[in-house]
């Protein structure tokens, strides 16, 4: 599966219309981007030029397989361990740490398929750099029970952002979380072949500092841990495609 447009230009999109529009995207840069190909059996490709090739970790006889394009994560539900897992850890995260003195506009997102009705005992993480907790900042995309939301945190406050709609097993959707301003967080879904809304997006204010996460990125769940299960690692079930994240610099007036 291709994706059209960059994240900026998706972005952009929404600050200029309430409709698709083919607009230049914003100045700002991307610092990673999975879009399903490996440099070899048991590593995803960085597509940014920014090296960030992510290193795939599995347990329990999970395994992410590229097909067609796209990785697939291990399929259905697993409430008691020992549980199959598998999740990417991008080759660094420094350069995903957001910060810049609360000013930091950034947007991250991915294309996800649900392969099958996705528990309700388990959440199921999709990207996330940081932990969910006092004194720990974050960022974060997730469809637990099949809901997609994202959620910004700088370790005091946070913003959790749900969209209103789940996802149709075996459907794409392009799922983005924008931190649009300082004070202003965005939760966008769109069709990733037509690049058209699947419903208006929603936005949230809340008034964060610096989002300053530490540790490593991981995508697909929290950890490999053989004496844990779903309801504990988060893992995500399912396929996806063109994992992105991105840095905005834009006006203060935008």
């Amino acid at each position: 599966m291709t994706f059209l447009r960059s994240v900026c230009g998706a972005v952009c999109a929404v600050v200029l219309a309430a409709t698709p529009a083919t607009a230049a995207p914003p100045p700002g840069e991307l610092e990673l981007r999975y879009l399903g190909d490996l440099t070899g059996p048991a590593q995803v490709a960085d597509s940014s030029g920014k090296n960030l090739h992510g290193t795939i970790l599995t347990g329990g006889g999970g395994a992410i397989t590229p097909v067609d394009g796209f990785l697939r994560f291990p399929g259905g539900s697993c409430t008691t361990a020992p549980c199959p897992q598998a999740i990417i850890r991008p080759a660094s995260s420094v350069t995903l740490v957001p910060g810049d003195q609360g000013e930091g506009r950034f947007v991250y997102g991915a294309d996800i398929r649900l392969t099958e009705t996705p528990s309700p005992a388990a959440g199921m993480n999709v990207f996330q750099f940081g932990a969910a907790g006092a004194g720990i900042s974050q960022w974060k995309l997730q469809v637990d029970a099949g809901r997609p939301s994202c959620r910004w945190s700088d370790g005091t406050a946070f913003v959790l952002l749900p969209a209103d709609l789940t996802l149709t097993v075996g459907r794409w959707y392009r799922v983005t979380c924008v931190r649009l301003s300082p004070v202003l967080f965005q939760i966008r879904v769109d069709d990733p072949v037509t690049g058209r809304q699947v419903l208006p997006p929603a936005r949230q204010t809340g008034g964060l500092r610096d989002v300053l996460p530490s540790g490593a990125v991981v995508i697909g769940g929290k950890r490999i841990n053989a004496a844990q299960s779903d309801v504990d690692t988060d893992q995500f079930h399912g396929d996806l495609d063109n994992l992105e994240f991105g840095r905005r610099i834009l006006p203060s007036d935008d």
